[in-house]
Parts: C-alpha cells; sequence; structure tokens
C-alpha cells in the first residue's frame, strides 16, 4: 500500500507556480528549491491543492490496490457507501449500486447515512446536556483537522463523537464480526481517518477511484440488474449529510424541532471566519462544519464540473425511507487529541529580520498582495522562518531585484547599451550609450529613438520579426560604431549593444585582448606541439607576447 499522506507532490511534475499554495486554506505547503511540498502535520486533507493544480502534480493517493488486497484476503469486507452516490451516480438505482459493487468482489454493501442517524442522535444528546457551550461538529474529517491542527482553543468544542462513517463501520462489524470495511465517497480527507482508525477503516476511496475500477474490470453499472440491497435498513434523514445543514435536520428530529442554537457552515475559509472569537464556553450553538463550500456534494472525489446546486436537489428528492425509525444502538464516542504544530511561534526580531530579506524594511513595505501565496507579508516571513518558503517567493521583490540587476549590468557594461520598445521608444540606456549619441541630453526613458541616432530602421527591422542585426558597422556623425541589434521579447522590445572602433586606443586593446586570449587558450596545446617535435614552446609564447605588446596601449592599462 502507498504509505505516503493521503495527499501528496509528484515532484518531476510540479512546475514552481505555487497555485497550490494560494488555493491551501491552512497553507500546508513548504516551498523548497522551487517544489511545493505537501506538510501531513498542519494538512487537512481537504483536497484543493489537488484540484488547483495545473499539471496534476499535487494526488490523492491511491488505495485501490490495497482495497482488492483486502478481497483476496478471504475476509468479507463491506463497503459503507457516502449518501452522496446519489449525487455522483444519479443514473443508477439502489439496486444496480449493490450489483456493481458486488460484481467488484464486496461481500455487502450498506449506506453510510445510517451511521449518521446514531451521530445526530448523539448530537441531540449532547445540546439536552449543556445547551450553553459551543459545539463543532466532527462529521467532516477535514473540519475536524482543522480545529485539530490549526485552531487548538476550540478543540473542547469538538463533539466527542466519531464520524459517521466510523460509526457505521461499528455497526457492520457489530452486525458481521469479522467483516473488514471500506469507504466509498467523495472525501480524500476519509483516506486519514482510515489510517487513524484501521480497526474500523480498513481503507477508503473515492467515487473517482469507483468509476476507475469499474473501467478496469469491464463492468457497465447502468447496466447491472436492479436487485440488491442495502444491508442494515434504510438511510432515513441521514441521506441528507452531504449538504449544508443535511445534518442539522437529524439533529432537530433527535432533539428540539425548533432549536434556534442550530448553525451550518461550510467552505473553510468561512468556518475560520465564523468561529473568530468564540470559545467552547461561550456560543450556545452547535454548529454543522463542513470543509467542502456546499457540503460532500462539492467534494474533490466528485466528478469535477461543479454543479452544486444540481446535486443538492438531487440528494433531497431522493425518496428516504426510515425517517422516524429506531435509531440502531452503536457506540458513537471518540476522543480527538490535539494535532497542533507550534512550529511558527518566532520573535519579532527573528519575523523583522525575515521581512528584511525581502526588502520589508517598514510597515509601508508590507503590500500583503499574497502574489506569494501567504495571505500577509508576516505571514510569508514566518513560514520563510519555519524553512516553509523562499524568499524567491515574493513576486515584488524579485522583480525590484531582477530591476536592481539589470541597471547595474548597463551601468557596468564597457559598450553602450539601449533597449527600445515597439513604439521605438527608449526604454533603458546606459551612461556610455548616451555619450556615444552625443545628445546625452535626450537619452532619456520615453525619447524616440530616432531622435537620437540615425539608424532607428534597424530596430523596426528586429521589432517586425525580420531577424537581429549582427555584427555590422554604423555611421554615427563622423564615427563608425560596430555592434548588433537583436530582439529581446519578440515584436516588444529590442535591443542593441554599440562600441566606438574609430577611436585608436579601443582597436589597439581589442587586439590586445584578443592575442591575450589566445596565449590563454592554446598555450596548452602549443607546448604539447611543441613538445613532441622536440622544440621549446617558449619561444611561441614569446612570439605572442610581442604581438601583445606592439598592440598594448601606453601604459598597459588602456590609457593613451
Amino acid at each position: 500500500m502507498d504509505r505516503r499522506s493521503p495527499v501528496f507532490t509528484d515532484e518531476a511534475e510540479c512546475q514552481d507556480c505555487y497555485k497550490c499554495l494560494r488555493a491551501c486554506p491552512v497553507k500546508a505547503i513548504s516551498v523548497a528549491g522551487g517544489h511545493a511540498q505537501v506538510r501531513a502535520e498542519s494538512c487537512i486533507a481537504c483536497g484543493r491543492c489537488v484540484t488547483a493544480c495545473p499539471p496534476k502534480a499535487k494526488q490523492v493517493r491511491d488505495d485501490m490496490e490495497a482495497v482488492r488486497g483486502l478481497i483476496r484476503g478471504g475476509a468479507p469486507v463491506a463497503v459503507s457507501l457516502a449518501p452522496s452516490w446519489v449525487a455522483e451516480f444519479p443514473d443508477l438505482r439502489p439496486g444496480q449500486m449493490v450489483a456493481a459493487l458486488r460484481a467488484l468482489g464486496f461481500a455487502m454493501v450498506s449506506e453510510t447515512a445510517l451511521g449518521a442517524r446514531a451521530v445526530s442522535a448523539a448530537v441531540a444528546q449532547l445540546r439536552n446536556v449543556s445547551p450553553e457551550r459551543l459545539w463543532l461538529s466532527t462529521a467532516c474529517p477535514s473540519a475536524t483537522d482543522f480545529v485539530r491542527k490549526h485552531r487548538p482553543h476550540l478543540l473542547p468544542a469538538l463533539t466527542p463523537l466519531a464520524s459517521p462513517a466510523l460509526t457505521h463501520a461499528r455497526m457492520l462489524q457489530a452486525a458481521h464480526p469479522g467483516c473488514r470495511v471500506v469507504l466509498v465517497s467523495p472525501c480524500v480527507a476519509k483516506k486519514r481517518e482510515a489510517d487513524e482508525h484501521p480497526g474500523l477503516l480498513a481503507a477508503a476511496i473515492t467515487f473517482a477511484d469507483l468509476r476507475r475500477w469499474w473501467s478496469e474490470a469491464g463492468i457497465a453499472a447502468q447496466e447491472m440488474p436492479d436487485d440488491g440491497a442495502f444491508v442494515l435498513g434504510p438511510a432515513g434523514e441521514g441521506a441528507l449529510y452531504p449538504v449544508e445543514g443535511g445534518m442539522l435536520t437529524g439533529v432537530r428530529r433527535h432533539g428540539r424541532g425548533d432549536d434556534p442554537g442550530l448553525a451550518a457552515c461550510s467552505g473553510i475559509s468561512d468556518l475560520d471566519l465564523a468561529l473568530a472569537g468564540l470559545s467552547p464556553e461561550d456560543g450556545a450553538m452547535f454548529v454543522e462544519t463542513l470543509a467542502c463550500v456546499g457540503g460532500c456534494v462539492n467534494g474533490p472525489g466528485m466528478t469535477p464540473g461543479g454543479q452544486v446546486l444540481r446535486r443538492r436537489a438531487q440528494v433531497l428528492a431522493r425518496p428516504r425511507q426510515g425517517d422516524g425509525s429506531p435509531v440502531p444502538q452503536v457506540a458513537t464516542d471518540l476522543a480527538w487529541p490535539d494535532l497542533h504544530d507550534r512550529a511558527d511561534q518566532v520573535d519579532e526580531r527573528a519575523l523583522a529580520a525575515a521581512l528584511e530579506r525581502t526588502g520589508k524594511r517598514g510597515r509601508e513595505d508590507e503590500l500583503n498582495c499574497s502574489g506569494c501565496g501567504y495571505e500577509t507579508c508576516r505571514d510569508f516571513a514566518r513560514a520563510q522562518l519555519a524553512g516553509r518558503a523562499e524568499p524567491s517567493q515574493c513576486v515584488t521583490w524579485m522583480r525590484r531585484l531582477a530591476q536592481r540587476k539589470a541597471n547595474a549590468l548597463l551601468a557596468a557594461m564597457p559598450a553602450g547599451a539601449v533597449l527600445v520598445d515597439r513604439e521605438l521608444r527608449i526604454v533603458e540606456c546606459n551612461q556610455h550609450f548616451a555619450r556615444l549619441t552625443g545628445v546625452e541630453d535626450r537619452c532619456v526613458p520615453g525619447a524616440q529613438i530616432g531622435d537620437v541616432v540615425p539608424f532607428a530602421r534597424l530596430f523596426r527591422h528586429v521589432l517586425d520579426g525580420n531577424g537581429d542585426v549582427l555584427e555590422r558597422d554604423l555611421r554615427l556623425g563622423g564615427r563608425v560604431l560596430h555592434g548588433s541589434v537583436f530582439a529581446v521579447d519578440a515584436g516588444q522590445v529590442a535591443g542593441a549593444v554599440l562600441a566606438d572602433v574609430t577611436e585608436p586606443a579601443m582597436s589597439r586593446a581589442q587586439v590586445a585582448s584578443r592575442a591575450k586570449e589566445a596565449i590563454e587558450k592554446h598555450l596548452a596545446t602549443v607546448q604539447r606541439i611543441a613538445y613532441l617535435l622536440g622544440e621549446n614552446a617558449a619561444e611561441t609564447e614569446g612570439l605572442l607576447t610581442q604581438i601583445v605588446d606592439a598592440y598594448e596601449p601606453e601604459g598597459g592599462d588602456g590609457a593613451r
């Protein structure tokens, strides 16, 4: 079995775009060497990075072979089927779904919604016992892990109850001792729930996995006979759990029907906003928490394409049986330990130093543009201190750095350099170019290149896509310039590098430089040949040195 985290990165496909980091609601992504890796200790397995990643570098762990191994193992394997299946497979009747799953080798199929009914009844009891405090649902593993890992002060507010999937697994194992339970749902986080509770959930696969398995096995589910039946009875109001507010229907049914303290919130960002300022001791309410906007019908394991409202309608329109029937008796208790990672706690001096590394020396420099993937520059600095981010992620800083490097290179060049845009306006030039033209006051950004040099047509030639103009002699007044005009950004920006070859000192310096290069590059070869021929290589070196001396400007440093 693939023992990596439920969500992981295929590093070979990661293309340095940081889109996963921007999509992650808890910033559980580390960037190192330009690659974005999922940090399991912070990840809530919501799957948003998977759906956001353009090259599909973020992937969901494939547990299919593990499930096949369970089936081959001999013990009966039961499917716990999430109630959102009616939105993912609207063309299948219940009997066909059961038959198609049994065709894969599963011994029995039951609906997870049965566990949801037991959880609803337990929540209603909690509300009766402690109506004054805040309770947060634990049905959604991503939302639950959000509290456990990122809002630990709310940990006591989590209901001490198992999720519907774990509760349903207890039901199946009580009714069929020795059976192994596999959850089929639209949820990636259920894979981690199975990892944490292998004694209840042996494995979890998504609806996408199920479609692929049917395809590989050659099973056309819509052609299966409608003669299968779910074991353990009808789902009842638990079938509403996949939509926002669906859980509250069951809580009302088993508790106070007019309870004003019931609320629902979906989406991690909205949930975080809704919980701001609350503590377990206040609130006097129960909040149904869902990580996916709209509920499980918008889970990462559903077929892509949204249609949340349509899927919601399909769940609500499903005929329900079992409403009001006795709730199966099963243990629903479960403890939720703290998983909070406190590595982000840093002092202000370290934070200031990290900010300064990307040019943030004051509050006015903190743009909080989110281009790095973090909401604020300070969040980004904390991530750098924790080793999860790199300065190169700051777009503003990299742009400024590139501009400074470009300016420094232009200024240091011994030849004249100029950049011209599509409208033949000067974008940038160095002082050497301005001096070459003889009209330094005109060599400013925005000036027309034709007002500065008489060969503006060469820039137009390059910008129109007719190829670079290389190693040309160009006249400018009484002088001869040697250089090239070339494309920097095809059709948008052209550049030129020019040198005045009418100055004797420069011509002599160029010849001397080339002679020196000849000595350095070919001396080893000359020595080897001289050795083989029985001659002295020093004579050859002396000859080349004489050439250098003949052309070296007086003073030996290029000054006449």
